[in-house]
């Protein structure tokens, strides 16, 4: 895998879909559309990665959704942000040297619906 998991959720009190990326807690975003939300956490994430490159830091490892929902099973934290939110790898921009194609694809929904209002 190329890219981060992205937890994305819209609150019900919120017109903007909330992103943030569990293997980088200080990487977040947000965006008024599902795709701005995508478009924005890509940028988002390209910037916090070339930002941990340029200070020559080693890269945190992503894990596969897999591996994501394993850890949810000992991380109750984790498991509650995970209920409700759209999971997706998201891959920083071409112009990283660290991307490979610059797309993100949809892994799948973790927990209960919700009614949206």
């Amino acid at each position: 895998m190329n890219g981060y998991i992205a937890l994305l959720l819209r609150p019900t009190d919120s017109l903007e879909w909330l992103v943030w990326f569990p293997d980088l807690p200080d990487c977040r975003s947000a965006g008024r559309s599902l795709d701005a939300a995508v478009e924005n956490a890509r940028e988002a994430l390209s910037s916090h990665l070339a930002e941990i490159a340029g200070s020559g830091r080693t890269l945190p490892p992503a894990r596969s959704p897999g591996e994501m929902l394993l850890s949810a099973n000992d991380d109750p934290r984790l498991a509650v942000q995970m209920v409700g939110a759209v999971l997706r790898v998201i891959e920083p921009l071409e112009a990283l040297p660290l991307a490979a194609s610059g797309s993100a694809r949809q892994v799948g929904f973790y927990g209960e619906a919700r009614q949206r209002a």
